[in-house]
């Protein structure tokens, strides 16, 4: 039995990785994002350059793909392979590090948000949805960064408080701890423009950004339809 929940577990990683971003990008030829795409800061997460170089829409589209495969492959894990609550919560773990740290397709891997979200409808749906909540309101009023870093320690928080299994809660904390992690990757190159060592960690770790906040929300950006055409 212990093999067979190590296999569901393992299997929530590759599941995580199945890089949505890039099978849309693919799909509509978009080689300016595709090259453009990196790991190294917020600015150059694979949604958000989506956004900007085709559409909110399309953005949408990769984002539910990836909000997708969490939700089902941990509800799959619940009702067909009966992992219990420990198991379960380290799946939903491995779903989170697979789609943030893929072993293909790096540059085109989410900072874990919604994947997270797929993972939390399904083991804290009350949890996921006001953290969800926050983040609206983060985007409405243009601190999507800083929103959102609330909405992630929120969950851990409202789990103990709901009274959820403890390893719900640590797992909660567990996918917060990764993507906070995830978004101190490239902290070197700000240090190295001249930004303090801790003045760098909090705008990448608690404002997501390189810099200073820049005080708008991701879909406020329109597509200029100038990235990905063809230059002579």
């Amino acid at each position: 039995m212990a093999w067979t929940h190590l296999a569901w577990a393992a299997g929530g990683y590759v599941a995580g990785t199945f890089p949505s971003t890039w099978i849309v990008a693919r799909a509509k030829r978009a080689t300016g994002l595709l090259s453009a795409a990196g790991r190294s800061s917020g600015e150059t997460d694979p949604h958000i350059l989506m956004a900007r170089h085709l559409g909110v829409g399309w953005s949408a589209l990769a984002a539910t793909l990836d909000v997708v495969k969490g939700f089902v492959y941990v509800l799959a894990s619940r009702e067909w392979g009966n992992l219990p609550e420990a198991w379960l919560a380290l799946t939903g773990v491995l779903v989170v590090v697979g789609h943030s740290y893929p072993f293909y397709a790096r540059r085109m891997a989410g900072r874990g948000l919604a994947a997270m979200a797929g993972v939390f409808l399904v083991l804290l749906p009350v949890e996921m949805t006001i953290c969800g909540l926050l983040i609206v309101v983060g985007g409405v009023t243009r601190t999507t960064g800083l929103a959102t870093t609330v909405g992630l320690a929120s969950v851990p928080v409202v789990a103990a408080v709901q009274g959820q299994p403890g390893s719900f809660v640590a797992m909660a904390a567990a996918i917060f701890a990764v993507i906070l992690i995830r978004r101190l990757e490239g902290m070197g190159d700000v240090v190295r423009s001249g930004t303090n060592p801790l003045r760098a960690a909090l705008y990448r770790g608690v404002f997501d950004s390189s810099g200073p906040p820049p005080g708008h929300g991701v879909w406020d950006q329109e597509p200029t339809g100038q990235e990905d055409v063809p230059r002579s």
